[in-house]
């Protein structure tokens, strides 16, 4: 590939991530506020936040159609992706996975590196 076709490409993802960041502030999704119960709008941002979290916990929802709840999982890799941001490790998008390690040992992992880090304080 030339370095002007490599360049535009470049561009043209900087672009795009500008554009997504413009949209992601806009106020047009209705959601339930936690505090209150009530419906208002937020941003794109805080609407797509707030259901990746909710994929994450699992949650049920009624099929009108079927006249019965449907339990949905909850999901390992919106765990994973709100664990990642969290802890500020987000991959970009088609970064390789160098690790194979499973959210739950990581999560283990981290929980003894903060317990032995609270007993490392009271030892002194």
């Amino acid at each position: 590939m030339s370095k002007k076709g490599k360049g535009s490409k470049v561009r043209a993802g900087q672009l795009l991530s500008q554009f997504l960041r413009i949209i992601a502030e806009e106020k047009t999704e209705s959601v339930v506020d936690p505090d209150d119960g009530e419906d208002r709008m937020a941003t794109k941002a805080e609407a797509l936040s707030r259901q990746i979290w909710k994929m994450a916990l699992g949650y049920k929802e009624f099929d009108v159609k079927k006249g019965k709840d449907i339990v949905h999982k909850p999901d390992k890799s919106m765990m994973r992706l709100v664990f990642d941001r969290i802890e500020g490790k987000a991959r970009t998008v088609g970064e390789s996975q160098t690790s194979n390690q499973k959210i739950a040992d990581k999560v283990s992992e981290i929980g003894k590196k903060r317990i032995n880090s609270l007993s490392d304080r009271n030892a002194e």
